[in-house]
């Protein structure tokens, strides 16, 4: 890739304020490519879907050309930013992004994992009430997958059996991403090019997204327009945890791998506004 191109991409779980940082990016950064998913850009693959299993079974025969047909499209890209906001990226990419990434720069945005976990599933409640098309795919091996979520068959989902609820497994999916997130942070020591984003109390702050324009040097629009897209899930009211979703995390708790435990007790993490309930959450359920 150019390496005068600086590449962006979000690193996120799905429902943690992607379309929002999209919709920003479109309206006030200059002379950037940006985008929010691809599904109908030409050479420019999503990520969803198949390549997420691929990428969870090691199958970069498979996976690879996918991943290169997406940086062939990046660099041929005139503007100097190129900015996608895709929760698929740490689902698909993670492993390759160090090999195939020349000039990158990561806007990392953490939401509240119970509310992450929640949205989540009142979505694929959503998508299967409305009998979306293409809502699953086959694997290479015959298993049917979510297209958007991970498979289930990541290392952190082994230490549970098949009775997880729904909700439970997009908990542990929010952990798994997590991880990847900061394996792939220090892996290539990629501290200094990450922008951390606590959505739940940051995201929508317009001060904070200037300091994230002045952290990667982007050109912008002498002022900021703030009105910005909120991609809420059609006729459902806010999300909201409730007294089951705490007990049903506290119960993941106490199988929970250590390293994925001390992932929550360093920075960022530790600093965020949920950290408090939600470190109180996990040593209760540890104890159980």
């Amino acid at each position: 890739m150019n390496r005068t191109q600086l590449v962006l991409f979000t690193l996120a779980s799905g429902r943690s304020g992607t379309s929002y940082l999209a919709d920003f990016f479109a309206k006030n950064i200059t002379q950037c490519y940006s985008t929010h998913e691809p599904y109908f850009t030409f050479g420019n693959p999503t990520l969803f879907g198949k390549p997420i299993a691929w990428n969870t079974r090691h199958n970069d025969r498979a996976l690879l050309p996918v991943l290169e047909r997406k940086c062939r499209f990046i660099v041929s890209r005139k503007e100097p930013v190129y900015f996608e906001s895709n929760h698929a990226f740490l689902k698909a990419f993670n492993r390759h992004a160090g090999a195939l990434l020349n000039n990158p720069g990561f806007i990392h945005l953490v939401r509240h994992p119970l509310r992450v976990a929640k949205s989540e599933y009142v979505r694929e409640q959503m998508i299967r009430k409305w009998h979306f098309p293409f809502a699953d795919y086959t694997s290479d091996t015959g298993e049917r997958y979510f297209r958007w979520a991970l498979t289930g068959q990541e290392d952190v989902f082994r230490h549970y059996p098949s009775s997880l609820s729904r909700f439970q497994f997009y908990l542990l999916q929010w952990l798994e991403i997590e991880y990847r997130a900061m394996q792939l942070i220090h892996d290539h020591r990629w501290q200094a090019r990450v922008f951390f984003i606590d959505v739940g109390v940051d995201l929508k702050q317009e001060a904070v997204l200037k300091n994230m324009v002045r952290f990667f040097d982007l050109p912008h629009q002498p002022v900021f327009k703030m009105d910005l897209r909120r991609n809420q899930t059609p006729f459902i009211d806010p999300t909201l945890v409730t007294q089951q979703d705490k007990q049903e995390f506290q119960a993941i708790a106490r199988h929970l791998p250590e390293r994925y435990k001390k992932l929550l007790q360093n920075k960022p993490y530790r600093d965020c506004s949920w950290f408090t309930e939600v470190n109180q959450l996990m040593i209760e359920g540890s104890r159980a």
